[in-house]
């Protein structure tokens, strides 16, 4: 009994209490994570998100908090569920401004202010690997690298020009000729997301991204390593900018 009369809940003391609550309060954390990958453009609609299992070990979470998360998402509309062998947790057309801004507000006004020197740091690096492969490039790097640029300029979609994307930039990566800088550039990469390994990428910020894009592959095939370090680290702003314009969408819904 306790000092109410009442029967004291024997969960109490050994927190299982919390415990039950815990996958909750992380199905709940990541529901924001997934509809500001969402709104950012980490994940554009019609792509497949990544299955359960990979999506539970890369955020280092169980598969039920995961699985309550995709749920809470697809309620709101903004995941569909597609049965079969292609099959899968697909973005949705909804507009997540219309049923979600909070959720993304919430999360962006956490994470842009953390992001903020991790970003300074990732254009530095990027801008001397960039400096790297323009001194250090082969002809073999040219030609890789041209191709990867005509790839983004003929991507379709939004899926199709983060995946050129993430090419061109391994490449740039490659010519640089250091291991060490290909770890570190894959670190800050999956730092500097929400924490699905996915560049944010929306079509307000494409053509901008071609014309940077563009100009850097030039910079490196010319040889020109000062050109090549400045617009790299200038590039690698878009990412942080991008999330700014989703929050600035968020706060004004």
């Amino acid at each position: 009994m306790d000092a109410h009369g009442g029967t004291a809940d024997s969960s109490a003391g050994d927190g299982s209490v919390l415990l039950a609550a815990e996958p909750r309060t992380k199905a709940t954390s990541l529901t924001d994570r997934l509809v500001t990958a969402i709104a950012v453009g980490e994940y554009s609609p019609g792509e497949r998100l990544p299955p359960e299992r990979e999506l539970a070990a890369s955020l280092g979470v169980s598969r039920q908090t995961v699985r309550q998360a995709l749920q809470q998402v697809t309620e709101l509309g903004l995941i569909e569920t597609r049965r079969g062998r292609a099959g899968g947790a697909f973005v949705a057309e909804m507009s997540w401004e219309d049923v979600a801004p909070d959720l993304a507000r919430r999360t962006l006004e956490t994470e842009i202010p953390r992001l903020q020197e991790l970003y300074d740091y990732r254009c530095m690096v990027e801008g001397m690997i960039a400096r790297a492969a323009a001194q250090r490039r082969t002809s073999a790097d040219v030609e890789a690298l041209e191709a990867a640029l005509g790839d983004f300029r003929a991507a379709e979609s939004m899926t199709e020009a983060r995946s050129a994307d993430r090419r061109l930039h391994g490449l740039v990566t490659a010519a640089a000729g250091n291991p060490h800088l290909t770890s570190l550039s894959a670190h800050l990469t999956a730092a500097a997301t929400l924490g699905f390994g996915a560049e944010p990428y929306t079509r307000d910020f494409y053509d901008e991204a071609l014309a940077q894009h563009t100009e850097l592959v030039g910079h490196v095939v010319r040889g020109d390593a000062e050109a090549a370090n400045a617009c790299a680290q200038q590039h690698f702003t878009l990412t942080l900018e991008t999330m700014r314009a989703a929050l600035r969408r968020a706060q004004d819904a």
